[in-house]
């Protein structure tokens, strides 16, 4: 449209085509697509912009001709959203002119997004920017007041003349002291151990409808009405699930205690316990390498202490059986390398493992496993375990429980607890890692960052939340897996690693220190992906890693290190024992 197009059109933008003299401003611009849309390459197109009082609107056309006025694609009312519009003189990359404008729009307090424009001259960047200008500053209506005297929540005062409000927490401010209006019946409850909440009441129904078709209502609407539904709409829920949160924390609170607290469960003389590593075997040596020869020999087997070193020194010499285990290769995660990791973003294949694999458990559940001592008798080994390593903090024998839930999970009913399968790793301190700590000023950077681990994670819930666990799935291209909620698919995360935060357990013994990784405190989606390529397990090679999160500020540097990995031969969770007698 030509910079001389300037319709004037009546109304209020929403007009007919015949009758076109009640717009203040009606031009074509060119705007910069928002979302996902401003990473294409066509990110900047033409439309056609109508502006009359305070309302700004723009159309999917870039002629008015062929819009409707009464769908707009997108509209602002100025006077009721902190606005503040600015142009620039300079052609920006991919901008089609040099002619910018842009508005900048501040909802909740201070969330801001942007609509940018540009002219097709500098005489219509200078036109739309003054319209816009006068416009700038704190919004002019009570927002609140109007969203609370619609819904009929709240006291019914007369409305007083506009008044300015500072910001939109005023809004949520009245949200929050008429919230109790929404307090659900008695009848919605808990029952049983699956923590399943009973239909909704009627009356409830018709209430989240009616807020589902006030969200479609306010997104035609200003800013502040549409969050101001969305944060309405989430204490309604908040009232619904309230009880259902008070149960949960109640079992997290009984579950986890205090991180690092020493809690001495009752073993009683009943509870039957099992030697570790008796639930899944380990591969086995290639038939006639120098590895099988040795392992064959008296006390060299695959639980003693010379078995143990010598196939950590033969990683590749094995042979593979359905449902087995074997040690794993550290060179296969790539992990963080400092100096200047922020800078550089430099990753490389992880040196040697801290820790060699003793053993592994693998175990069907149907709640979950607080430390493997409730079902395993922890690993005595001549030479390692009842030698101190030298070190303070840095025990001879690491454990790692991971806790995954077996059933599907549920978006409305998280829990954290029930039926699970436990894979439990025994890993023991490697030959070079206990002779470098024997002086830690002349220690590699991953080993003095895993020292500090050691020593803080009990009592530091931030440092203790660098525990990273890594996956890699070997030829995932075979594997035909199903498709995943998650961009890109499961091939994009091979490798990828999961910090362990609040799902993370500590526990320090007198010879081990033992940490658990509960899956059922993850999120619903990684929850979701894991049980849906749960079929593919007895098809897959999987190697499994842990390391500790290296930073720059830290004073080993940003260097990383696995600490432990063992590698999986088409385990089936399905074969794992579910008859161990836990309590």
């Amino acid at each position: 449209m030509a910079e001389s197009k300037s319709l004037r059109l009546a109304g209020n933008g929403a007009v007919s085509a015949d009758n076109q003299q009640g717009f203040d401003l009606c031009e074509q611009l060119w705007k910069r697509r928002n979302g996902l849309g401003k990473h294409a390459d066509n990110n900047w197109v033409p439309r056609c912009f109508t502006f009359h009082g305070s309302v700004l609107c723009y159309y999917e056309c870039e002629d008015f001709e062929d819009a409707d006025p009464s769908r707009p694609r997108g509209r602002i009312d100025l006077i009721r959203d902190e606005t503040k519009a600015s142009y620039v003189d300079e052609k920006k990359p991919g901008a089609p002119t040099q002619y910018l404008i842009v508005l900048q729009i501040f909802v909740l307090g201070g969330i801001e997004r942007k609509w940018k424009m540009c002219a097709n001259s500098k005489s219509q960047q200078q036109r739309w920017y003054e319209a816009l200008k006068q416009f700038d500053g704190q919004p002019t209506v009570d927002v609140g007041q109007q969203i609370l005297e619609a819904l009929n929540i709240g006291p019914n005062t007369p409305k007083g003349p506009s008044r300015r409000v500072s910001s939109a927490g005023k809004f949520v401010h009245k949200l929050r002291k008429t919230s109790s209006a929404f307090t659900f019946p008695e009848d919605v409850m808990l029952k049983g151990q699956e923590h399943k909440v009973e239909t909704l009441p009627m009356t409830a129904e018709v209430l989240f409808f009616s807020l589902n078709l006030l969200l479609v209502f306010a997104r035609a609407g200003n800013n502040d009405v549409f969050w101001g539904a969305v944060i309405l709409a989430n204490l309604c829920l908040y009232q619904g699930i309230k009880l259902k949160g008070k149960e949960k924390k109640k079992i997290i609170d009984e579950d986890e205690s205090e991180p690092g607290f020493d809690f001495e469960e009752d073993l009683s003389d009943s509870k039957t316990l099992h030697p570790a590593g008796s639930t899944i075997p380990r591969a086995k040596a290639k038939p006639g390498s120098d590895l099988e020869k040795f392992l064959s020999q008296p006390n060299q087997g695959p639980m003693t202490v010379a078995g143990t070193r010598e196939i950590a020194r033969n990683l590749h010499s094995y042979e593979k059986i359905p449902h087995s285990y074997w040690n794993g290769d550290a060179s296969v995660f790539r992990v963080r390398m400092g100096p200047n990791y922020k800078r550089t973003g430099r990753k490389e294949p992880s040196n040697p493992a801290l820790y060699d694999l003793f053993a592994v458990d693998l175990i069907r559940t149907e709640e979950t496993v607080r430390e493997s001592r409730d079902v395993f008798t922890p690993p005595v080994i001549p030479g390692i375990t009842d030698t101190p390593t030298g070190h303070p903090y840095i025990p001879p024998m690491m454990i790692v429980n991971c806790v995954m839930p077996s059933n599907e999970p549920s978006m409305l009913s998280p829990t954290t607890d029930g039926p699970s399968f436990d894979v439990i790793f025994y890993f023991v301190i490697s030959e070079d890692t206990r002779r470098q700590i024997q002086d830690m000023s002349s220690a590699t950077p991953a080993v003095q960052l895993f020292g500090d681990w050691c020593r803080r994670a009990e009592n530091e819930p931030n440092f203790r939340g660098r525990f990273k666990c890594m996956c890699v799935l070997d030829d995932i291209e075979k594997l035909d897996l199903p498709a995943l909620p998650v961009p890109g698919g499961i091939q994009k995360y091979n490798g990828k690693p999961v910090l362990i935060n609040k799902s993370g357990a500590f526990y320090r013994r007198e010879n081990y220190i033992e940490h658990r990784v509960n899956v059922h405190l993850f999120g619903f989606i990684p929850k979701k992906c894991l049980y849906t390529i749960q079929p593919k397990f007895p098809k897959m090679v999987l190697n499994v890693g842990f390391t500790i999160e290296g930073k720059d500020d830290d004073e080993a540097g940003a260097t990383e290190c696995i600490f432990g990995c063992g590698k999986f031969f088409h385990m089936d969770p399905g074969a794992a024992p579910d008859d161990l007698g836990v309590d």
